[in-house]
């Protein structure tokens, strides 16, 4: 469960790059802190808080990393609290412990044609696709660009909640390539990144809900890449 609190105004916010995210969440994963399920149930959270208004079936969009993992844990957590969810892997690698969970809570695993073939059909999609983890070319290929070029053509799209960032935006600079799902709602965990206000981040990343899973006393030994002013939802992980 997260505590939740509703953005008031702009203010001045240190962002940080995906480098210096990933050296403070370091410590934390080394004691055992299990930051993917913290950052899963309050991505959770968020998505239910677009059912209530948007209510209809999800479209899960999972990639092979951590974000991914997130992804799917939310989608396990969705399905046992009653929603209907499909899930498209877009990697033949997965993050399989949370793929297990996903569908021993009753998510059902698609194909990536299945999903185009009912794309509007689902009311809120979550893109799971990338994260912010090493890659010299962020742009979107295969089954998860040809779901991405799906939706961007729709009259009438679904609402879009991005994981960490938006799939395909550079987490520290901000570039990104055409085939980008511009979210609704980013959901980002720790801190925020320093591309979500850069470049075509703010164009990209729609409403930002930082989540605070406990990286502040570690990001305090990192500079942050810019200091900008955005407006934030935040929520503090409680253990469930």
């Amino acid at each position: 469960m997260s505590e939740r609190a509703a953005p008031l105004a702009a203010e001045r916010t240190p962002a940080y790059t995906a480098d210096a995210v990933r050296a403070a969440e370091k410590p934390l994963l080394e004691q055992g802190v299990p930051l993917m399920r913290h950052a899963a149930a309050a991505l959770a959270d968020v998505v239910s808080d677009e059912l209530a208004a948007h209510p209809g079936p999800v479209l899960v969009l999972a990639g092979a990393g951590d974000n991914g993992g997130d992804a799917l844990y939310a989608a396990a957590e969705l399905a046992r609290a009653g929603a209907s969810v499909d899930v498209v892997l877009v990697r033949d690698r997965v993050h399989r412990a949370a793929l297990d969970a996903a569908v021993a809570a009753g998510v059902r695993e698609c194909s990536g044609t299945d999903a185009c073939a009912r794309i509007a059909d689902y009311r809120v999609v979550v893109d799971g696709i990338l994260g912010i983890g090493r890659l010299a070319d962020r742009r979107l290929r295969g089954s998860a660009r040809a779901l991405v070029e799906k939706i961007l053509a729709l009259d009438a799209r679904p609402r879009i909640v991005a994981v960490d960032l938006p799939s395909g935006l550079d987490p520290d600079d901000g570039t990104a390539d055409a085939a980008v799902l511009a979210a609704d709602v980013t959901v980002t965990f720790g801190a925020v990144k320093a591309g979500l206000v850069r470049g075509r981040g703010p164009e990209l990343a729609g409403s930002v809900h930082l989540v605070d899973l406990g990286l502040e006393p570690y990001l305090r030994l990192a500079h942050p890449a810019v200091t900008a002013p955005i407006v934030l939802a935040r929520s503090t992980v409680r253990v469930r």
